[in-house]
């Protein structure tokens, strides 16, 4: 009985093990899926920026950008070498040393792994289980093909600032605290708006979304010195703000760059915009406003700063697409109090809706960088979209 008992025993605490370790490195294998994806990802980021004919772009920033996310994420003992656009390695690697990004990089692979340690499993003489995994990113010219509800193929003419102000009841400005759309690389304690996933968004975990996490976009009406105001941007010649909104803009947007206003106003484009609730729809994000094309530089002259976003004379210098899920739009009378009220966050402060033009309601989901790429296919820098994408 003692023998049968002992080796049962055995066989109990290799169960256990079994559960309790396994578990453990089911964990540690998805933390390191993710870091292995987000390596891939950000040295592709930087191909892709070299594609589209950023300077500075090389084979050490590469590296540096897969070294600096693989630390973030705690992936050990982590490689990395290039892929052509479909995948295939090119038989280069991702190395610390100067140098041109080499002829036919379109990609990054990146391997690495995590360490478990074991409780029971020692018993068998395994202190340590690794948890390994590998990701390749491919960049390339973006697909027209794109599925609107997860890409946000449709472009929207309005702009917002990276730093979301405040408006009163008269929809100008409040300065102080504001709130933000969180830009690639943002420092995640940085008071901005989530990137969030399915889960959050109406039919996932909520069937009304996760409101926790919804974003108020104020329309605010003008800024001081600033760009703090939202604006209608007149993106294709010759068609009106409500033409554009309703589309589609079948042209491509180069980033960053300076883009014109023209006039409009929401509670007359309620109809246009209402056609995107509970779609995806992209963005245009600005951190500067000027009254004239500065042309290449990303400086207003400082004779001409400041803002008209209800006129065509002013100038915002888009640097982000933010795929945002439009899930309300409180733009036509009375209904702009809804803006001082949950869901979402932070309220307007709005107690009659006089003078106020409104805002958006919905999250923050995605940005243009992420989508699906031609394989094959040429690309001219300056001209051709370029995005990256996940393929294994």
């Amino acid at each position: 009985m003692l023998v049968i008992a002992a080796l049962a025993l055995v066989a109990v605490v290799g169960m256990v093990g079994l559960v309790l370790d396994g578990g453990a490195l089911f964990a540690q294998q998805r933390v390191a899926q993710n870091g292995a994806d987000g390596a891939a990802t950000a040295g592709t980021v930087v191909i892709a920026e070299y594609m589209g004919g950023a300077s500075g772009r090389d084979n050490l920033a590469v590296y540096n950008a897969v070294a600096a996310s693989a630390l973030a994420n705690g992936l050990a003992g982590w490689a990395a070498e290039y892929t052509d656009d479909f995948g295939a390695p090119i038989g280069i690697n991702v190395t610390n040393t100067a140098g041109p990004i080499p002829t036919g990089a379109e990609g990054v692979r990146a391997t690495g792994s995590r360490s478990v340690s074991t409780t029971f499993s020692r018993i068998f003489g395994f202190d340590q289980i690794p948890a390994t995994a590998e990701a390749t990113v491919v960049a390339g010219p973006l697909s027209g093909e794109c599925v609107a509800d997860d890409d946000g193929c449709v472009l929207l003419p309005v702009t917002f600032p990276v730093q979301v102000s405040q408006c009163d009841s008269s929809g100008n400005l409040i300065q102080g605290p504001w709130i933000g759309a969180p830009p690639p690389g943002a420092d995640p304690g940085d008071e901005y708006w989530p990137i969030v996933g399915a889960e959050s968004l109406p039919g996932g975990t909520f069937t009304n979304g996760d409101t926790s996490k919804m974003a108020i976009l104020p329309l605010c009406k003008s800024a001081s010195g600033g760009s703090g105001a939202f604006g209608w941007l007149d993106l294709a010649s010759g068609m009106n703000l409500g033409q554009e909104i309703t589309g589609p803009l079948n042209m491509t947007v180069n980033l960053p760059d300076w883009f014109q206003t023209q006039s409009g106003t929401p509670n007359s484009v309620e109809g246009e915009l209402s056609a995107y609730i509970r779609k995806a729809v992209l963005l245009p994000l600005n951190n500067g406003a000027c009254r004239e094309d500065p042309g290449a530089t990303a400086i207003c002259p400082g004779a001409s700063t400041g803002t008209d976003p209800v006129g065509n004379n002013t100038w915002y210098y888009v640097h982000t697409l933010a795929v945002f899920y439009l899930e309300s739009i409180h733009v036509q009378g009375s209904n702009v109090d809804d803006c001082a009220n949950p869901p979402g966050g932070p309220a307007v402060p709005v107690t009659s809706g006089g003078g106020f033009l409104g805002c958006l309601k919905g999250w923050f989901v995605n940005y243009v960088t992420a989508g699906p790429i031609i394989p094959g296919q040429n690309t001219a820098p300056g001209t051709t979209a370029i995005g990256i994408q996940l393929i294994k």
